[in-house]
């Protein structure tokens, strides 16, 4: 009787375990399609990333090369008479005026040899007035027969040769006043002093003892070689008055601040080495720019012509050919080969297989390739200033060119105008 009381209630028990299990793999079935559509939906959204603007710009080939920069003058200041050093009168290093007295010599012998010399030309002119005097008696006297001619002759040689010895006098005090002078030892040129080589009580020597040197430093000249090959297809048609632009670097600094202009065409090809050497010059206005120093030079080519620019990180190679990802209108990366020009800070100019406006994965291809869709990001380009600094410099070329044209059309003139005036002339 109990055996049959207790069968149901464990079979109840054991249908709501049963339930219980059912209930909970049901439930983590649930949770694990949810977490797989959700995985699935995450793989389906395509990766954020950065795109740039191809960005239409002039630009022209620059051409950079190493050189020093030079004084147009220097001097090695050497005294012009020997003597003893008086007086160092300037400070090392500074500048100075041409005209400046920089040392004072010993003036006393100058001075000593100038009064004897004066003595010499005074006692000079007293014989040539008493001798000329005499020659004239003699030429009223030989008139009347009261002398020979031989004594005429005679006091008038005589008159001629005291002539010629003060000349002789009057030069050697004009020498001896140019000596007094020199003894105050005054700069040539303007510019910057170097450090004194001589100090008060030595005996410097002339043409030999070297006081200091002296370096004009308002205007610095660059000289580098250009090879043959770049010269003929780049700067053909530049002259050196054409004012072409140059810019300058020094060591340690990132980009090229100074402003110049090419002023020097060698008249020949150097036939050692295939180079034309030219030169530029700069307005030294800053006080890092000084003789000697180590520089970059960079030459621009006057052709100026059309292109877009990218970043240069956006730029891909592969093998010999330079590529890069363009964002198609269904935001999937397409492969695009190119022809790069010159680089211009972070930026590179491409001057086949893109146009303005085209979207070009920013970061390249080292994440991404050709037919993987992604979420583009439309960001500036990171010029550092660059795209500012190329326009200043396609101005300067233009105006540049503005003004070779000017040149070439007013020595066109000037002849039509010659004739013009000259028939007028005619006329009249």
């Amino acid at each position: 009787m109990s055996r049959l009381n207790l069968r149901p209630a464990r079979l109840s028990r054991i249908a709501s375990s049963l339930l219980l299990t059912l209930g909970g793999l049901l439930a983590l079935s649930a949770c694990s399609d949810g977490d797989n559509e959700e995985a699935a939906s995450a793989q389906q959204t395509p990766p954020p990333m950065e795109v740039v603007a191809a960005k239409a710009q002039s630009v022209a080939a620059w051409h950079t090369y190493t050189t020093r920069l030079e004084s147009p003058q220097r001097v090695q200041l050497r005294p012009r008479v020997s003597g003893e050093v008086e007086e160092v009168l300037f400070t090392e290093g500074s500048q100075v005026t041409a005209g400046t007295p920089l040392v004072r010599l010993d003036k006393r012998p100058f001075e000593a040899e100038v009064k004897r010399l004066e003595a010499e030309v005074a006692r000079g002119q007293a014989l040539l007035t008493n001798a000329r005097s005499e020659s004239g008696r003699a030429a009223s006297l030989v008139k009347r027969n009261l002398i020979s001619r031989e004594e005429a002759d005679s006091r008038s040689s005589n008159a001629a040769g005291l002539s010629a010895q003060l000349k002789a006098a009057q030069a050697q005090l004009a020498r001896a006043r140019l000596d007094l002078d020199y003894a105050l030892i005054r700069a040539p040129i303007d510019g910057r002093l170097s450090d004194a080589r001589i100090t008060r009580g030595n005996i410097v020597e002339a043409g030999q003892s070297i006081l200091t040197t002296l370096v004009e430093t308002r205007q610095l000249d660059a000289y580098v070689d250009i090879s043959e090959l770049t010269w003929n297809r780049d700067f053909a048609d530049v002259a050196a008055g054409d004012h072409l632009p140059v810019e300058l670097q020094l060591a340690g600094q990132d980009d090229f601040p100074f402003r110049g202009e090419l002023d020097f065409i060698d008249n020949s090809v150097d036939i050692d080495t295939g180079t034309l050497r030219v030169g530029a010059t700069f307005n030294a206005d800053s006080p890092a720019l000084r003789p000697g120093a180590f520089a970059r030079l960079r030459i621009a080519s006057p052709e100026i012509h059309e292109a877009v620019l990218i970043p240069e990180r956006a730029i891909g190679t592969d093998l010999d050919r330079e590529f890069v990802l363009v964002v198609g209108e269904d935001n999937t990366l397409t492969y695009r080969g190119i022809t790069t020009g010159p680089r211009f800070g972070p930026l590179r100019a491409v001057i086949g297989g893109l146009a303005a406006g085209d979207r070009v994965l920013a970061s390249g291809p080292a994440k991404a390739g050709p037919g993987m869709p992604i979420t583009p990001k439309l960001v500036e380009m990171q010029d550092d200033g660059e795209l500012k600094a190329l326009a200043e410099r396609i101005s300067r070329l233009k105006m540049s060119e503005t003004n070779k044209i000017s040149q070439s059309n007013d020595q066109d003139a000037a002849p039509l105008a010659e004739a013009d005036r000259q028939a007028a002339g005619g006329r009249t």
